[in-house]
């Protein structure tokens, strides 16, 4: 029987664990780690409709409250 490979991190994971050993606070690592991913989100949504994909970024397109929530209103 093979052996199972390790599987590699999440980008969830890594970023969590990036905020962990900084020091941010424990209550504040959910809201800035899903802010994070939703940034990247919105890249890369923004990507598949430049390129012509807009149902496939539309699925992708993170809800704008949760990078809100962690970084404040962009029209600031």
């Amino acid at each position: 029987m093979a052996a199972m490979k390790p599987q590699e991190p999440t980008a969830e994971e890594v970023v969590k664990g990036q905020f962990e050993e900084n020091g941010l606070p424990s209550s504040l690592v959910p809201t800035y780690t899903a802010a994070v991913l939703a940034l990247r989100d919105r890249e890369n949504a923004a990507t598949l409709r430049a390129a012509g994909f807009d149902d496939a970024a539309a699925l992708l397109e993170p809800d704008p409250a949760v990078i809100d929530e962690a970084f404040g209103p962009e029209d600031r």
